[in-house]
């Protein structure tokens, strides 16, 4: 008998805590928000959300984003909807943005670790990949600096980075660096691909704000990416593009949407009902208090389970906790026996484009309530007494 087709991205069999995966719990999803968006959309009649959209995206959408993002503390900054474009979720825009700004064999440049699927995108348009040292802070832009002038390393055409609350150390970028990164930018004429999904789900004190705010240079040089999948629902597919009017201009005539006009336009349509009714910021607002709930349970859990087994920094924001194991761990040697224990992890080594980090796991609060954050630290620390006695 043929197996049915998925019906959704991940299928977690029964009884197996998976703390790999950076999506939101089934509970989470305003499902109420976006019934009433909807009827508000179609109630009356209109078939504008059934038309073709135009090509820098939904008009309303972009003046109401605007709005909403301009009285944003992690923003603080006021927004143009002329310096927007509608993309079809953050991927698509990486994406897209790699098709306008690169040629297969250019040089992109990633933080070392990074978000582990980002690679694919750049191995698709047949670019060289290059890791950036990081520390605490996120990317090193000394290191930076020292690989530009580096004869031997080609100067890159992309730099991707995610500067608030990385994927997946948490990092977040201070403002002397934003800076620096900009300049050398600027100088040596590469685009930034600042990823910047997690930057309004702060749990405390705002970020600083996204990159594009330090971009004052004449042709533009950061296209900064936000996403409605981590603030309101993923399956929606709606992101934006921020950036200068420049780089606005090459989104809205792309090949792609002129041929196909504005992406997500019915979505975009159901976003903007969401913003008009207040529903979005009523739903960022919950998910803040939510996961800084998780974090909490998580950080309590690592402490009490792991202990001196384990080091970690508490994150501010985003969806993860990168975790060093002591005592010459190989998480990709753990992960089997975790998956005996009924939990699953990230293990370091899928964040570098070199195999490093085999002692760091990435563990994923977003999905689960938190007894069950408690339970898979739990089986976490099982594994890891069964790898230590093996091993010794």
């Amino acid at each position: 008998m043929t197996e049915p087709l998925p019906s959704l991205l991940i299928s977690i069999p029964e009884g197996v805590i998976d703390l790999g995966w950076g999506h939101p719990s089934p509970s989470l999803h305003p499902s109420e928000a976006i019934r009433a968006a909807m009827e508000r959309v179609l109630s009356n009649g209109s078939v504008t959300a059934l038309q073709y959209g135009p090509t820098q995206g939904f008009g309303p959408l972009l003046e109401s984003l605007a709005a909403f993002l301009s009285q944003e503390p992690a923003y603080a900054m006021a927004v143009s909807p002329r310096n927007l474009f509608i993309s079809s979720g953050a991927s698509q825009a990486l994406d897209l943005a790699t098709t306008l700004f690169a040629r297969p064999g250019d040089t992109v440049f990633v933080e070392e670790p990074s978000y582990y699927l980002i690679e694919s995108i750049f191995r698709d348009h047949g670019l060289n990949v290059v890791g950036v040292p990081t520390d605490h802070h996120g990317l090193r832009t000394d290191s930076l600096e020292a690989m530009l002038a580096d004869a031997d390393i080609p100067n890159p055409t992309l730099l991707y980075i995610i500067p608030t609350y990385q994927n997946p150390s948490g990092a977040v970028l201070p403002v002397e660096r934003r800076q620096k990164l900009v300049e050398l930018a600027a100088e040596h004429d590469f685009t930034v691909l600042a990823d910047e999904v997690y930057q309004l789900l702060h749990y405390g004190d705002p970020p600083p704000r996204p990159l594009v705010a330090y971009d004052g240079s004449e042709q533009g040089c950061v296209v900064s990416i936000g996403s409605f999948s981590k603030i309101l629902a993923p399956g929606l597919r709606i992101g934006w593009v921020q950036g200068n009017a420049r780089l606005i201009g090459r989104f809205s005539n792309a090949g792609m949407v002129i041929s196909g006009g504005g992406v997500s336009h019915f979505t975009s349509v159901i976003a903007n009902a969401t913003l008009q009714l207040g529903l979005l910021q009523e739903n960022v607002r919950k998910l803040r208090q939510v996961y800084a709930g998780r974090v909490e349970a998580i950080r309590q859990s690592l402490g009490a389970h792991l202990g001196a087994h384990a080091e970690f920094s508490t994150p501010g924001g985003g969806y993860f906790v990168w975790v060093k194991l002591n005592g010459d761990v190989d998480t990709e040697k753990l992960l089997p026996m975790a998956q005996e224990a009924g939990l699953s992890y990230r293990p370091g080594t899928a964040f570098s484009a070199h195999g490093a980090f085999s002692d760091r796991l990435r563990l994923a609060f977003a999905l689960y309530e938190p007894d069950q954050l408690d339970e898979g630290v739990q089986r976490l620390a099982t594994a890891l007494h069964r790898y230590e006695s093996e091993k010794a």
